[in-house]
């Protein structure tokens, strides 16, 4: 593992994608063990120390792998504070009972932000051609956003073809920056709002590069797959693509590749989805998702997105059968 920075800056990340799935991995099977621990024994579990540690060596150290401010660390890491530390928000938010209070959102009534990007392509050199993002609140779909993005490269044959999307289009789009911070701003109207995409490792390593290059806050909620989410609460599909689930729940798609049409496609597939969990546990919460996908990832399941070119900071990657031979997961 490299060693990372106790003087991280918010947002910007110190660990390998490596080091960053082993230390992600780690949390999945303590938080399946179903209880808190005590920061000092965290410490020791997470990062193989030894040895004699004092408490403030060991939130400093603990600190420095969760990639937060020490003072966001707490003596004692419930559950919902070890499932906000796996996905990120304890750099977001310091005060551990905001962070209680926030996972113990009843489901029905929880926030979403359901986000789908087009792009130049699939590796990160590549740029954003459109935002589009549908915001869920208590099962039904709410404020939409939607732009294209100038990504300052040329467009290939193939895109082009895929969305319909021509240069002639983005004569007058905004370049990259002033689109993300538009789109950083809406964000924020939802701070509680979770981030969801289908293959969710794609589209939020895309707009968190964007946002870190640009200087913008980080994304302010954990991260939700609907194709993973589809996997665990519908298993008897044979793909699990953004098509595959559009047609299990009936839900229409006339826009197609298109950044909007196809945020709002999967927006419904969650509520699909969101509706069927809620069937099994009237009475779940957001935590409750969030440690579904922790057993989910402990099996070893796929998370929707493969291969090293496409991997994104934060995200364990664990190649499937599914996955097809050219390395990219189903969209």
């Amino acid at each position: 593992m490299r060693r990372p920075s106790l003087g991280l800056p918010p947002g910007q990340s110190a660990l390998s994608l490596k080091a960053r799935s082993g230390i992600v991995r780690s949390l999945d099977r303590i938080r399946l063990e179903g209880r808190g621990l005590e920061l000092v024994e965290l410490t020791r579990r997470l990062l193989s120390v030894s040895g004699r540690l004092e408490r403030p060596l060991a939130r400093r150290l603990l600190a420095a792998a969760l990639e937060c401010p020490a003072e966001a660390v707490p003596d004692r890491l419930t559950r919902a504070e070890l499932a906000a530390a796996r996905h990120g928000l304890l750099r977001r938010e310091g005060q551990p009972t905001q962070l209680r209070a926030r996972m113990a959102t009843p489901l029905a009534r929880a926030r979403f932000t359901v986000v789908d990007l087009e792009t130049t392509g699939l590796s990160e050199r590549c740029g954003i051609v459109e935002i589009g993002a549908v915001r869920v609140e208590a099962l039904e779909l709410r404020a939409r956003f939607e732009t294209l993005v100038d990504p300052g490269l040329p467009l290939s044959p193939a895109i082009q073809e895929l969305t319909g999307i021509d240069s002639r289009d983005l004569q007058n789009a905004p370049p990259a920056a002033q689109a993300l911070a538009s789109f950083r701003r809406w964000l924020a109207a939802t701070p509680d709002a979770a981030f969801v995409a289908h293959n969710a490792a794609f589209d939020e390593g895309f707009i968190r590069r964007g946002f870190r290059e640009h200087g913008l806050p980080p994304l302010p909620g954990p991260v939700l797959c609907t194709r993973r989410l589809g996997r665990r609460l519908v298993p008897a599909l044979r793909a699990y693509n953004l098509d595959a689930l559009s047609a299990r729940f009936g839900v229409s798609n006339p826009a197609r590749h298109r950044a909007l049409g196809d945020a709002l496609a999967a927006a419904r597939v969650l509520v699909e989805l969101l509706a069927l969990f809620l069937e099994q546990r009237p009475r779940a919460s957001l935590l409750d998702l969030l440690e579904g996908d922790a057993l989910l990832e402990a099996q070893g399941l796929c998370l929707g997105i493969c291969g090293r070119e496409n991997a994104r900071e934060g995200v364990l990657i664990v190649r499937r059968r599914e996955c097809s031979r050219q390395g990219r997961c189903q969209r």
